[in-house]
């Protein structure tokens, strides 16, 4: 900002030799919050206490926050936007704007559905021909590096066909997430006998899923049932309360580190579903969490789980590993 808008340089630097914390975030005395009133607010306000701001004369200062919702400290996002809040209350002619893009969370949605806000949905503004469009590029892509669609198309002309393409846009529903996951699923390969094998079969099968992500994931992991390790594996992922190094994750099961990277790349790497860890940061990376296990509840007593009112099919671990599992992360 304070190159931006020189007039705030003064105000920033007086602010951060104050408080040298501010820079050097994170810091157990500091917070996001804090961040912004120090750094931007107050700078912003003391600049144009002095008079109008010649850099500010056309247009208002936009600061861009992108993904909000990934940020994990709810209780400190909240902080955040109650602390903007505030401030645009006490300061509405302040020329100052500020652009959040964020997934529909509670704890942020609340916050920001009050006045002054605008709240917008971008599924509104996304139309069937920039899905198609998008589409069209993929496929195209696809086309030229996979044998499979070229011997296909060869034989039996264009793939995919326009009724196809439209019906599969109409499914989309104008969500480029959506619209890219399912092309990885369509694209990815599979070598297992109980499922479509090629891009082919596998496109009118994803017009038979529910519209969102959760058939879609239901189905690229059905595919993998039949990996060794498999379901000890994704349940044990979402056992964690935090990230666990492959390698724990593979002591913990009793099986080798290789073993799990392998079946990792096997179940999930095809449909990028999950990133699963390098082989080179096997000892490193981690695992992110899909759920806590507070939050589930046995369906039986070797089975499956249930996650709210859903039962999660793919999450299964033999009941008296439980405790090992809780204990030693």
């Amino acid at each position: 900002m304070a190159a931006a808008v020189p007039e705030t340089a003064p105000f920033v630097r007086a602010a951060a030799t104050a408080r040298p914390g501010l820079k050097n975030f994170p810091v157990p005395s500091t917070s996001v919050a804090m961040q912004m009133q120090r750094l931007v607010y107050g700078p912003l306000k003391a600049a144009a206490g002095r008079g109008p701001v010649g850099s500010l004369a056309v247009h208002p200062f936009l600061i861009v926050i992108d993904g909000l919702d990934e940020c994990e400290n709810k209780d400190e996002v909240e902080d955040l936007i109650d602390g903007m809040l505030a401030f645009f209350d006490e300061n509405p002619s302040i020329p100052l704007r500020v652009f959040i893009t964020s997934r529909v969370e509670q704890h942020i949605q609340s916050r920001l559905n009050v006045p002054g806000v605008l709240l917008d949905n971008l599924v509104d503004h996304c139309s069937d021909d920039d899905i198609t469009a998008f589409l069209n590029v993929l496929f195209q892509d696809a086309s030229r590096r996979n044998p499979v669609i070229q011997a296909y198309v060869r034989d039996h002309g264009k793939w995919p066909t326009p009724s196809e393409k439209r019906k599969l846009v109409e499914h989309i529903g104008g969500s480029f997430i959506f619209a890219s996951a399912l092309f990885k699923f369509i694209i990815g390969s599979d070598a297992s006998n109980k499922h479509p094998a090629t891009p082919m079969d596998r496109l009118p099968l994803t017009l038979k899923m529910n519209p969102g992500l959760d058939g879609l994931y239901t189905e690229v992991l059905a595919r993998s049932e039949h990996i060794p390790h498999f379901l000890n594996i994704i349940s044990t992922i979402a056992l964690l309360e935090a990230p666990l190094p492959t390698s724990g994750i593979a002591e913990l099961l009793g099986i080798n580190t290789y073993e799990m990277i392998y079946q990792s790349h096997s179940a999930i790497h095809p449909s990028a579903t999950f990133l699963p860890p390098s082989v080179d940061q096997a000892d490193s990376s981690r695992i992110r969490v899909i759920t806590s296990a507070s939050t589930f509840a046995y369906s039986n007593a070797n089975s499956s789980f249930v996650d709210g009112s859903r039962v999660c099919p793919f999450t299964s671990v033999n009941v008296h590993q439980l405790p090992l599992i809780l204990v030693d992360i």
